[in-house]
Order: C-alpha cells, then sequence, then structure tokens
C-alpha cells in the first residue's frame, strides 16, 4: 500500500465510549491508600502532527509522530463500514512516497481507537499499546504489542469515571483512562496498575457489572502462557487465553 503525501482533513476526534449503557452500581467504598510510587512506567508522550498523509479512501483523526520516522494514524474509512477504525504505522520513503509499516486489527463498530503507549526499553519495535475504544465514552481498552506489527493481546473492561453535572443533573461519564495506567514488568509477566482513586469496571468476570470499584483492588497481567487476567481483590480472574 502507498500513500502520496499531503494533507487531508481529519475528522474531529470526540470523547468515545458506549452509546446507552445505564449508570453503574457504585460501590460506596473510600480508598484511603496512597498511591504507591512503584507502579511502573507512565505513558509515553508522542506529539500529535498535523496529517501527512493524503488517501481518497481514509479518513484521518489523529497521527504520532514516534520519533524513529515512522509515524502512527488512527483512522477509518471514508465510507462508513461495520469495521471501523485501525491503527496505521507508516515510513516516509526518499522521494516522498509512505510506505505502510503495520496495520491493526479493526476497532469494529467503533468511532475511536485511540492509543497509550507503554514502554519498558528504548525500542521503537516493542512496545504496549492500550487502545481506547468506544463512540460517545469508553467501551474499554485494548491490549496490543507492537514489534513489527500489530498483534491483540486482549481487552480490558474498564475506563476512567467522571462525573459531570449535565441540565441540572449529577452523570456518570466513562473517560479513557490509558493516561492513568502503569506498566511494569517482572519475569514474564507484565502488569497493568492504576494511578487514579477508583475505575468503572464493564464486566468482573465473576458475575458482577456496571462497578465503579477503587482502584487499588483491580490490576491486569499478561503473560504468554495465561495470557490476559484480571486480578481483583487479591483473586486471577482470567479473561483471556492466547491463541
Amino acid at each position: 500500500m502507498r500513500i502520496a503525501p499531503g494533507v487531508v482533513l481529519g475528522c474531529i476526534l470526540v470523547s468515545c465510549g458506549t452509546s446507552e449503557r445505564p449508570d453503574a452500581a457504585v460501590i460506596e467504598e473510600v480508598n484511603t491508600e496512597p498511591f504507591p510510587t512503584d507502579q511502573g512506567f507512565a505513558p509515553l508522550e508522542f506529539a500529535q502532527v498535523d496529517d501527512n498523509l493524503k488517501h481518497d479512501t481514509l479518513l484521518i483523526q489523529v497521527t504520532f509522530d514516534m520519533g524513529d520516522g515512522s509515524f502512527i494514524m488512527v483512522a477509518s474509512n471514508v465510507e462508513d463500514t461495520f469495521e471501523g477504525v485501525r491503527l496505521y504505522r507508516y515510513k516516509f520513503k526518499p522521494g516522498g512516497n509512505a510506505d505502510v509499516v503495520a496495520v491493526s486489527s479493526p476497532g469494529y463498530d467503533s468511532w475511536t481507537m485511540l492509543p497509550t503507549f507503554f514502554s519498558a526499553g528504548n525500542t521503537h519495535d516493542n512496545m504496549w499499546l492500550l487502545a481506547n475504544m468506544g463512540e460517545r465514552e469508553s467501551w474499554g481498552q485494548k491490549l496490543l504489542w507492537m514489534d513489527r506489527g500489530f498483534s491483540d493481546r486482549g481487552f480490558m473492561d474498564v475506563a476512567f469515571p467522571e462525573r459531570v453535572i449535565e441540565d441540572d443533573t449529577l452523570r456518570l461519564r466513562r473517560r479513557n483512562i490509558g493516561p492513568s495506567v502503569r506498566m511494569s514488568e517482572q519475569a514474564d509477566t507484565t502488569y497493568f496498575r492504576f494511578a487514579c482513586d477508583s475505575i468503572f469496571l464493564y464486566d468482573d468476570q465473576a458475575g458482577g457489572y456496571d462497578q465503579v470499584v477503587p482502584a487499588s483492588k483491580v490490576y491486569f497481567t499478561w503473560n504468554k502462557g495465561e495470557g490476559l487476567a484480571l486480578w481483583m481483590d487479591g483473586a486471577k480472574r482470567l479473561v483471556q487465553k492466547p491463541a
């Protein structure tokens, strides 16, 4: 796939999330424990740049400069399709043409697939991505591993709970929790914890749905043998085994 350089008008990136979910059942518990100082690495910050590609079939939402000569853009088809948005990683070649290095699996019925980047090393080819999925609010985070391509590693049913006043009514909104995630590694296991007071948990894998819980109660792990697992109150609840 070759793309000629130019400028294309990207669509406006909206807050993403679920469409019509009921408000959560709130667990009334105050988290008074201080955040640990060793939770792990905060997300890497890559500059967002103006669209530097033009393609007749793609509508670009946002583009990140990865700092190694490559870019990652979030883009969907100009004509609305069920597959929705994808991540595209590309590099410019001498002469101005761009070669696509990797394309992620689709976001399907989502308006946004906004990535947050994590790495414990200095390489751009070994990196975790959390892609925030949704429409007007967050549906949760798609976990991907990026080396020379994008590999799906599971889905985290979590969002950041925000209470807002709308039409004189206090409402709960579910936002992108990616910036609040902290990543760490121990032996062959990667840990994902949350540096915030509380999280919105869509599914606790034990019969509980749509809860606001203290962030200190929940974290996720991923390793090659077990896949992605949700931990809550010290108990492991397997989410997805590797293929």
